[in-house]
């Protein structure tokens, strides 16, 4: 399990901020030069310790894997948000997965959850998941897969909720 000290002392500093905005960011391979980024594969528990979720498991749905922490004061602000979208969108095939970075305690992050009215699948985070994501330096950091497994869009901090749906309702419009 990845651990606060860890990801401060990796630079997570910056995103744990009073503003918390760093950047939505193209993914590389989206210009006409070639194919684009294959989604890295995962495989983590589900934040109850049963059963597991894998990419594979969104296969033709747009997913949004969320990195997140309870400490973490701009993922406290977007979680209401992305439940909310993922309540508005999930019948067109948007599916999030909220990957917990917390050390310890999953009963206390449960309840934190529960609390911030999230309603999409949580699950914790291993040092695999983070390595195949290329680390995580900031919280929230989120990545937008399209329906075909490809990495559209990363986000590092917390985006504008308004360019971020946008680009969900483009993945959401292709086939």
């Amino acid at each position: 399990m990845i651990s606060r000290r860890r990801l401060m002392a990796a630079g997570g500093a910056a995103a744990v901020g009073a503003a918390g905005v760093l950047a939505l960011a193209s993914a590389p391979g989206r210009a006409s030069r070639g194919a684009p980024e294959r989604a890295p594969d995962f495989a983590v528990a589900g934040l109850d310790g049963a059963g597991r979720y894998r990419l594979g498991d969104f296969a033709g749905q747009v997913l949004l894997v969320n990195f997140w922490a309870t400490w973490c004061a701009p993922c406290r602000m977007e979680m209401p948000w992305l439940a909310r979208t993922y309540l508005g969108h999930r019948a067109q095939g948007l599916a999030i997965l909220g990957i917990n970075m917390d050390d310890g305690d999953m009963p206390a992050v449960r309840r934190f959850a529960h609390e911030m009215g999230v309603t999409y699948p949580l699950a914790r985070s291993d040092d695999a998941v983070v390595a195949a994501y290329g680390g995580v330096r900031f919280l929230p950091q989120s990545f937008l897969i399209g329906r075909h497994g490809e990495v559209l869009e990363r986000a590092f901090g917390m985006p504008s909720t308004g360019e971020l749906e946008a680009e969900m309702m483009t993945a959401l419009s292709r086939s």
